[in-house]
């Protein structure tokens, strides 16, 4: 029994040290970006234009203060200089992370289903994980984005898409929507990477499945339903529980995405996943669209020999920090459920994306 449990223990060992190896010096090679660089103007102004909220829920826009030269911003903490990175020559980067509800080729279309701004401090290290509720009432960048404002912030992605050609800066749908983000909250990504609803199901489906646990039920019929408590789910599963919809709120949607990509890191970290790489890059492999470099993807993937599950800090709004209400929206010519914000989102915003470990 001790030499069965010894051989198990060195085999464990041995894929491991494989895993490692393959991120930290074989440095596998990747394919280049998919899709065109990001190229937001850099803020210059601090000024945020608001809209004014009229009681029957129509909206008053103010005259701008921003246009396509003078972006808002907002003062964001500085990285000190003291620690180098772990891996690569990056301190820290953003990413604006896009889940999108089309599963044609092309990308041609699609509404961004699920929305955060990854931060990744490469010295510490640790990743920042910021969830933008799809349904936030923002408006559109001026004289960059032709279209009626104000929208549902996953209707920017669908604007800039190739399909609907309204925005006209770069990298389409994710250009459109990460100039939105900045237009509003004064945050500017460094990078974009877009995945759909079919590459997201296969790279689940590569991974053999993921391991969730339910502290509840989750009754989203005729759609879906998952019982309480621990259960492995296909991508198509996982899938249909990161999208409930039916009988619960945009907050709460973001919980279940929340847990799906915890389980998806937790079994990216497990050694057996080293057999399966030529699958998941397969499954990645004309189904992502990205400007990440593969230097930067390569020094991402280094990062998995370092961070821990304790490492990886998921933030989404509570409900004292968006307000949900009623507003016509005149693309879609019908009131929506929508979340309101101001400046005590931007500054919960800010802080989570830059937060560190207390000292």
């Amino acid at each position: 029994m001790r030499r069965k449990i010894l051989i198990i223990c060195i085999f464990g060992f041995v894929l491991l040290g494989g895993l490692l190896t393959y991120f930290l010096w074989l440095q596998p090679k990747l394919n280049a970006p998919l899709s065109p660089p990001l190229q937001i103007p850099r803020p210059q102004s601090t000024v945020i234009p608001k809209a004014e909220i009229q009681e029957n829920g129509t909206v008053k826009k103010p005259t701008p203060t921003a246009t396509a030269d003078t972006r808002i911003t907002m003062e964001v903490p500085q990285t000190e200089d003291v620690d180098p990175p772990v891996c690569g020559d990056q301190r820290e980067i953003l990413v604006l992370l896009v889940g999108m509800d089309y599963r044609g080729e092309g990308y041609l279309y699609g509404l961004a289903d699920v929305i955060r701004i990854v931060r990744v401090d490469f010295t510490i290290p640790r990743v920042n994980i910021v969830a933008l509720p799809r349904a936030m009432l923002v408006e559109v960048p001026e004289d960059r984005l032709s279209v009626e404002d104000p929208i549902l912030l996953n209707q920017a992605y669908l604007f800039g898409s190739p399909g609907m050609q309204h925005y006209l800066g770069s990298a389409d749908g994710a250009g459109a929507l990460a100039e939105t983000i900045q237009y509003n909250f004064g945050i500017t990504v460094d990078h974009y990477l877009v995945l759909n609803f079919k590459a997201f199901v296969e790279f689940v489906d590569a991974l053999g499945g993921i391991e969730v646990d339910l502290p509840q039920y989750v009754d989203d019929r005729p759609d879906a339903y998952f019982p309480a408590g621990r259960q492995t789910l296909s991508g198509e599963e996982a899938l249909d529980l990161a999208r409930v919809r039916r009988k619960y709120s945009d907050l709460k949607r973001i919980d279940y995405q929340t847990i799906v990509m915890k389980a998806i890191f937790q079994r990216m970290k497990e050694p057996e996943i080293i057999t399966k790489l030529p699958k998941l890059i397969a499954a990645f492999e004309g189904s992502v669209l990205t400007d990440v470099s593969p230097k930067q993807i390569q020094q991402a993937l280094c990062l998995l020999g370092y961070i821990k599950m304790e490492d990886l800090f998921f933030y989404s709004p509570e409900d004292d920090i968006v307000k949900s209400g009623w507003v016509y929206i005149p693309t879609m010519n019908q009131l929506m459920d929508i979340y309101h914000w101001d400046e005590t989102f931007i500054k919960w915003l800010t802080d989570s994306l830059w937060e560190k470990p207390a000292s």
